[in-house]
């Protein structure tokens, strides 16, 4: 007999079906599922990084170009673009660590409970995320939108099937200390 964590009522598209046996979807699965789109999401994120780097390079010769002219508006265009790229990486730096953290966390999980756990404040977390690195890579978005969402349905099956109930103020509470100690060592 299998574990009731590791079976599902919920369908390959995340939605209720009626028939639940002739479409057991293991929970194990869709974290695995999750584990890999945040993976490719990091992925993403480090390559974006390089990017941003070998854009920096180039960049550099040119600056010398704008501090040529007379005025001073030109000579804080440079200073401009470097203040924003160097908050964008910041945001991106901290978005892979935090996408890692809940990746790592996920790596732990062996009971209906720890989904529970560890998924409520990666709600939030994914939420953050999508916000803050939609104004630097718009690219992001949709599959931040897509990851959130498998996380949503597998948090809400998880909490059904072992009639667990999500304390989003404690989950969000979890949330911003991981956001806040990210942000604290940095």
């Amino acid at each position: 007999m299998k574990s009731r964590w590791v079976t599902s009522e919920f369908g390959l598209n995340g939605h209720y079906e009626n028939s639940p046996k002739n479409n057991m979807i293991s929970l194990q699965s869709r974290l695995d599922a999750i584990k890999s789109h945040i993976s490719e999401q990091i992925a993403d994120l480090e390559s974006y990084g390089c990017k941003s780097l070998s854009t920096n390079h180039k960049s550099s010769s040119n600056e010398e170009s704008f501090h040529l002219g007379e005025y001073s508006v030109i000579a804080t265009i440079p200073f401009q673009f470097n203040f924003l790229e160097q908050k964008c990486n910041q945001i991106m730096r901290m978005s892979k660590t935090l996408l890692e953290r809940v990746s790592d966390q996920l790596m732990t999980v062996s009971e209906l409970g720890d989904i529970v756990v560890i998924l409520s404040p990666a709600v939030l977390i994914l939420k953050s995320i999508r916000s803050s690195l939609a104004q630097c890579i718009p690219e992001c978005y949709q599959e931040l939108c897509y990851i959130c969402e498998l996380i949503e349905v597998v948090l809400v099956d998880a909490a059904q099937l072992g009639g667990y109930i999500i304390n989003f103020q404690t989950a969000n509470e979890s949330a911003l200390l991981w956001i806040s100690e990210l942000t604290s060592n940095n």
